[in-house]
């Protein structure tokens, strides 16, 4: 991948990652503030954002590259899905929510940006 290609590329991660973790923030405090419909706007969102992250690093050399294994909770190519109902009360969304695959999706959202900003800086330096 040439110079210019691999810029854009981290710069569009860098952006992405950003997406996830506001979207992240904002659905808690839609939680927070009991209004459902912003809840599942934001929770969709991030995983929109999360799902064309994926499609960034796989199949491809960026995920190598980079050092992200292909067990990282990033590649989850259509297993990120929500409920059908985004009626449901929000206890239930909050159980949701909470239900373990956020920590390790935003862990690894997290890893990702400061990796991709690292490569971006390096590659600053270069030219």
């Amino acid at each position: 991948m040439g110079y210019t290609r691999r810029r854009a590329v981290l710069n569009e991660i860098e952006r992405l990652c950003s997406v996830v973790l506001l979207a992240y923030c904002d659905s808690a405090g839609a939680l927070k503030a009991g209004e459902g419909e912003r809840f599942w706007r934001s929770l969709e969102l991030l995983l929109t954002a999360a799902d064309q992250i994926d499609a960034l690093l796989w199949p491809g050399e960026t995920a190598a590259w980079l050092g992200i294994p292909d067990r990282s909770p990033l590649h989850q190519t259509g297993r990120r899905r929500l409920p059908k109902s985004t009626a449901m009360p929000l206890p239930d969304c909050a159980h949701f929510f909470d239900s373990g695959t956020f920590p390790s999706l935003l862990a690894a959202v997290a890893e990702l940006s400061h990796r991709a900003h690292e490569e971006n800086a390096y590659l600053r330096q270069l030219i």
